[in-house]
């Protein structure tokens, strides 16, 4: 009867999460670098508060 071992099972995923994470950010970043190629405007971000986390008292730093 064979033992597996939790952590070999563990860094399996963490390493195939990081290349799925690291082509993302490839395209993410030859996406960006098209769009200053083409000298197009920065795009808007979607940026959201959920309440009662951020929607009070928060403010940018002057």
């Amino acid at each position: 009867m064979t033992q597996q071992n939790p952590k070999d099972t563990l860094q399996t995923d963490l390493e195939a999460l990081a290349k799925v994470f690291e082509a993302e950010e490839r395209e993410d970043r030859r996406k960006e670098a098209q769009r200053r190629r083409d000298g197009l405007p920065e795009p808007k971000r979607d940026l959201r508060t959920f309440e009662g986390f951020a929607d009070v008292g928060a403010a940018p730093r002057a």
